[in-house]
Parts: C-alpha cells; structure tokens; sequence
C-alpha cells in the first residue's frame, strides 16, 4: 500500500511561489463518499476543509473530507500518484469520478474570471488557491449529483409511464421497490454530500477573498445548481410517496379480494351443504 502524500507547509498570505506571471492546471476529481485528511494538513493536524497537502514542487493539492480533492501544477504522472497515494484514505471510491477542470494565470492584476473563463489571480498563496479548489470541488460534485439525480429519475420513468398510459402501476412490485430503492439511495447521498451554497472556511480569516469567491460562485452557477438539484430532490421524494401510497393500495385491494372470494367459497359451500345438497337426496 502506497503512503499517501506528505503534508505541506503552509506559505505565508504574502507569499507567492515561481510559478507566478504563468498559467496552472487546476483538476478536481471526487474520489469517493468521504476522504479521511487526517495528517494531511500542516503539522499533521486534521483541518477544516481543505486541507492542503503536497507531491512535489511545483504541485499543490487540496483535500476535503467528503471525498474531493483538487490538484494544482501537476503533469498526468504526478496526478496519478497523488490519486494513488490517497487511494486508501477513501471510503466507498467511485468507479466514475466526476471532476473539474480549470487554468489558472497567476499573476494578474485583480482577482477574478476573464472572458475566456480562465481564472485569474495576483498570487498563487495558499488562501487564494484554497478559494478556487473550493469552487471547483463543488462544482465537480455538483455534476456528480446531476448526474445520480437524472439516473433516478430514469429508472422511476416505467413506472410513472404506465400510470400516465394505462393508469396503473405495469411493473411488478420487486422491480418497482428496486426503482425506489435507487431513488432513495441518490437522495441520501445527496443530502449527505457538499452543500453547493455554503462559503468555504478560508473566508473567515481572509474576508478580502469574498469577491473573488461570488466570481466563482457566479461562473461555476453553483447556486443555481444546487437550487436545481433541490427541486429534483423534491420531486423525487413526492414521485416516491406517490408509488408507495399505490403500493400499499394495490396490496390493500389484493387482500379485500382475497376475502372476498374466500366469502364467496364459504357462501358456495354453505348453499351446497344446506339447499343443494338436500334436494339431491
């Protein structure tokens, strides 16, 4: 098992590094429902998210507790290394992670997101990195709950289907409870996950990056996606409740015709064994 990677020392908030005047590759990717940081972090000490850690010069490298993290600088062969390094830090990985790509020009006049979309900073401190590693890990696990949201949905499609054709439920009950059952599991580790709309932790002891946050907050639409992603969320839990309360009903109608003909098998019999019966003998 591979060590993961060692802790960074933390650059001052005036500090800048070589790669300042240059653009940098920025990747999020979600590894995973959680990443334990534990010992990532400057001194070995477990941070509020993220947590910055390191591969070598010039990477740097962001880690958050529930499953992301966002790398800086690095080639593809040093990615993966990373990712490996982390690999046994991740509880229940995903097959296929959703991730985030951006490029970065350090250097700029102001803070901020051109025309093109390419971030812009004044320096590459850790502050200013860790703001846009928030964005873009966000954003990253956005796509990842679309993307569970939308297969939910599709699989609840039959069943809404035959009640919008024939209206009635034409799936048997197994395979609707399976539907259900992955409704109900994208919900939770939705709610379980990021909230889109919260402001990182880095804002309260650098508030100057506020402005700089709402630019990227705005590029990225993480409030309008989030917001979104509620309102399906919503709509899944209501889709849900409604197949439940048919479930039971159809159960209820199965069991009042079961007594039913077991009244009709009984008044049969009794009118064989009293009036039928009789006149034959």
């Amino acid at each position: 098992m591979q060590e993961a990677p060692r802790a960074a020392e933390t650059p001052g908030s005036d500090q800048t590094n070589s790669v300042s005047g240059s653009l940098l590759r920025a990747r999020a990717v979600i590894l995973g429902e959680r990443l334990d940081h534990r010992g990532l972090g400057p001194g070995g000490s477990a941070l509020a998210d993220p947590v910055p850690i390191s591969a070598l010069p010039p990477i740097r490298a962001f880690a958050f507790r529930w499953g992301a993290v966002v790398i800086f600088g690095a080639n593809p062969a040093d990615e993966a290394a990373l990712l490996e390094g982390l690999g046994p830090r991740v509880t229940n990985p995903t097959h296929n992670p959703a991730e985030e790509t951006a490029l970065i020009y350090v250097g700029a006049a102001r803070d901020g997101v051109d025309a093109e979309g390419v971030i812009q900073l004044s320096d590459s401190a850790t502050e200013r990195l860790a703001v846009v590693a928030d964005a873009l890990a966000k954003s990253a696990a956005l796509a990842q709950q679309e993307a569970r949201i939308a297969e939910a949905l599709d699989r609840m499609e039959p069943a809404v289907a035959g009640l919008r054709v024939a209206g009635r439920l034409r799936v048997s009950s197994r395979a609707l409870h399976r539907q259900i059952g992955h409704a109900l599991s994208a919900r939770s580790r939705n709610l379980a996950r990021v909230e889109a709309a919260d402001k990182p932790e880095v804002l309260w002891d650098h508030p100057a990056l506020e402005r700089l946050h709402a630019r990227l907050e705005d590029e990225y639409e993480l409030r309008e996606r989030g917001g979104t992603l509620e309102r399906k969320l919503a709509l899944i839990d209501d889709t849900v409740q409604t197949l439940l309360s048919l479930i039971q009903a159809r159960r209820a109608f199965g069991l009042e015709a079961a007594v039913v003909a077991l009244v009709g098998i009984e008044v049969a019999f009794t009118l064989y064994e009293h009036v039928i019966r009789p006149l034959w003998h």
